[in-house]
């Protein structure tokens, strides 16, 4: 369970912000680690979801992409194909698990399962088929967020799905994802948006997911300016004026909420006098006297 959040602003630069709720299996702890994982000068990735997994996904894809680096320095690592290591590796660590659970226990592999059809049962091949075809999702998330040579890009692999959010210019993941979403949508965030308005309101939607059970109240950020290759971990002096800024907006906002009550009780309880003194016919009492009788003849 955790919060992560991720949104583009003027000038194609993003901000992310992430709780620290690490899982592990059935169990959840809020360690001084990070979940904002620096792949490179530009993409950051920020984890939901089971953080062994995870690390095992992303080790592969940090392999990868620092071979990349190293044989061709010059070459910027596109967001989108980064976020499609994560789908390859994804893949094969679901395979991994299915394949020691269903496969493992009859003395084969994903491999000889194929070649070796024509020798097996048609029943247990079709039941086989299916185990491996329904084996759960591993229930991991991912943000990858940052800058290539074509702009600003946030990409989710939920599992083994991949979306963009280029054009709404936000995502979110985790148990509070949608108490984040909401405060995003709220505030009619685009991805034109000034920086600092955006740096607050995504500070202010990881504070909001805080309400879901699992999301841990540590915060961590992230800043990618303009400029290709400036990722910034956010330090905590920053976080500090942040929270400052929110707490002083919440009390105002509370204040504001205060005195609309106060208004619209006072309202209702005009709405009350008015409806004590209406006749039967639910015209007020006194007015002209009462309105003329139906007509009830007919034909």
């Amino acid at each position: 369970m955790t919060v992560c959040i991720a949104a583009i602003c003027e000038n194609s630069q993003v901000v992310g912000a992430s709780d620290r709720m690490l899982t592990a299996g059935d169990i959840q702890f809020e360690p001084e680690r990070s979940k904002l994982r620096q792949l490179t000068g530009s993409i950051v990735a920020m984890t939901a979801g089971d953080s062994d997994i995870q690390d095992e996904i992303l080790q592969n894809v940090y392999r990868d992409i620092q071979a990349r680096i190293t044989a061709e320095p010059t070459n910027w690592w596109k967001v989108e194909d980064v976020a499609e290591l994560h789908r390859k590796y994804y893949n094969k660590a679901l395979l991994t698990r299915a394949e020691n659970a269903y496969l493992s226990p009859l003395g084969l592999t994903y491999d000889t399962f194929i070649t070796r059809q024509n020798e097996l049962d048609s029943a247990l091949i079709r039941d086989i088929s299916k185990e491996l075809l329904n084996y759960p999702a591993l229930g991991v998330s991912t943000i990858f967020a940052g800058k290539d040579e074509y702009g600003a890009h946030i990409y989710e692999a939920d599992n083994g799905d991949i979306r963009c959010h280029n054009s709404v210019g936000f995502a979110a993941i985790g148990a509070g994802s949608w108490h984040a979403m909401s405060q995003m949508m709220f505030a009619g965030h685009t991805r034109y948006k000034p920086l600092p308005e955006t740096l607050l309101l995504t500070y202010a939607a990881k504070r909001h997911a805080e309400v879901a059970p699992g999301v841990g109240t540590g915060t961590d950020m992230v800043y990618h300016g303009a400029r290709l290759g400036s990722i910034l971990i956010v330090g905590d002096h920053v976080l500090k004026k942040l929270d400052d800024i929110y707490k002083t907006s919440r009390k105002q906002i509370r204040a504001a909420s205060t005195r609309a009550e106060k208004r619209i009780k006072s309202y209702v309880e005009e709405l009350g006098k008015t409806a004590a003194n209406q006749n039967q016919e639910g015209a007020p009492a006194g007015e002209d006297g009462p309105p003329p009788p139906k007509n009830t003849e007919t034909g």
